[in-house]
């Protein structure tokens, strides 16, 4: 970034950023701040972070919104939750990913996948990545707890109101070791780091997307007894909906998945507060959030 570009100021962007990543860590158990990495969306960090530590193969579970396309030059394993462990130990991955919540909302027992591997591989095991963009589907788990050497989300889908769009991701790094290793590959880019910042920064976050976040969780003053609250009150809605649509429910996670034909006033009432999605193959994904 050069000092004659007038459309930021770089001290307020670098205060955003130290705010959100306080917020995250705040909010999510990601501690320390510091090895939380700012992305202008997740597949970007994700595949600096892969060409940086020179990963080479990559599992996926059956659940994930990324595919083998995402990761082009990286050799692809997909494998169901439940065969994952046996795949990886089978294969040996440079890198695994998996959801806490699959784009479809079916919650997936991370925690325990990643213990299997790091149990059973021990020093071998690979990289362990926690896609955490759904999560809030489930109230938002501590990012500590899910066994992950990296945890990977944005605070888009879940957090910021219904409606407000960003790009903004984080990588949080949980691992020093692989934090250390990542860090330079990260160091040129724009706010990507703490305390990285230069005049001569490469482009990487968009500081008017960056203010717009950091005003809204600096006002907004978030709890982790406020996101518990909301999260009940999603589930609610889900049920609501569930019942309306005459579609089993359970209270895994607030999201629809469903092929059930939706009342055109409520389909284009969803539509416009930005929950509906309709996928190729008939089904409609409702992301229930009541604050909408």
């Amino acid at each position: 970034m050069r000092s004659t570009d007038t459309s930021f100021d770089l001290k307020q962007s670098t205060r955003d950023a130290s705010l959100v990543r306080r917020e995250i860590a705040r909010l999510f158990g990601a501690t320390p701040a510091r090895r939380i990495v700012l992305a202008p969306g997740m597949l970007s960090g994700l595949r600096q972070l892969f060409t940086c530590l020179r990963i080479e193969r990559l599992a996926l579970t059956t659940e994930e919104y990324y595919a083998r396309r995402h990761f082009p030059g990286i050799a692809c394993d997909v494998a169901s939750p439940s065969t994952l462990a046996a795949r990886v130990i089978a294969t040996n991955p440079g890198a695994v990913i998996a959801s806490v919540v699959s784009w479809r909302g079916t919650p997936l027992p991370v925690s325990a996948l990643f213990d299997e591997i790091r149990r059973t591989l021990g020093a071998l095991a690979p990289l362990l990545v926690a896609d955490y963009t759904h999560a809030g589907a489930i109230g938002f788990p501590v990012l500590s707890g899910l066994n992950a050497d990296v945890v990977s989300g944005d605070p888009e889908k879940w957090l910021l109101p219904p409606g407000q769009r960003s790009r903004l991701a984080f990588l949080w790094i949980r691992s020093p070791a692989v934090f250390r290793r990542a860090a330079p590959a990260f160091s040129p880019f724009f706010l990507a780091l703490e305390g990285q910042t230069d005049e001569r920064s490469a482009r990487w976050l968009d500081p008017r997307e960056l203010r717009e976040v950091a005003a809204w969780l600096s006002d907004s003053q978030m709890t982790r007894r406020a996101l518990r609250d909301r999260h009940h009150a999603n589930l609610r809605m889900k049920q609501r909906l569930a019942r309306r649509l005459g579609i089993a429910f359970d209270d895994d996670a607030s999201v629809l998945w469903t092929r059930q034909q939706i009342p055109k006033a409520l389909e284009s009432r969803l539509e416009r507060l930005g929950l509906l999605w309709h996928a190729a193959d008939g089904h409609a994904r409702i992301v229930c959030r009541a604050d909408a």
